[in-house]
């Protein structure tokens, strides 16, 4: 068996496997979500199989909630099985800036 044919293996096996195919989502942001969207939010977890995503501002919220049903076809499409059955999106929060002394 190869190492190729072990990690296969370990993907479809174990939380760590999963994991692994969960971080491509991180590595192909700009593919997945199209360039102008990944511009503007990005993936911050994945929890039962629902991908969370922090936009932007409320017109990218609605811009993300508009592509979603797109974005998730192409997570699973990647990954060859539905890794992904739904979508959240979150207002990014501002930075929260520190009271001078």
């Amino acid at each position: 068996m190869g190492v190729g044919e072990i990690l296969d293996s370990l993907k479809k096996s174990t939380k760590l496997g999963k994991q692994l195919e969960q971080a491509q989502i991180w590595e192909r942001w700009p593919e997945i979500a199209g360039q102008s969207l990944a511009i503007h939010g990005e993936p911050k977890t994945v929890r039962e199989n629902k991908l969370y995503i922090e936009a932007d501002s409320p017109v990218w919220m609605n811009e993300f909630a508009y592509d979603k049903w797109n974005i998730i076809k192409r997570v699973n499409r990647m990954s060859g099985h539905e890794l992904i059955s739904d979508i959240f999106i979150t207002l990014r929060r501002e930075k929260e800036t520190k009271p001078n002394p």
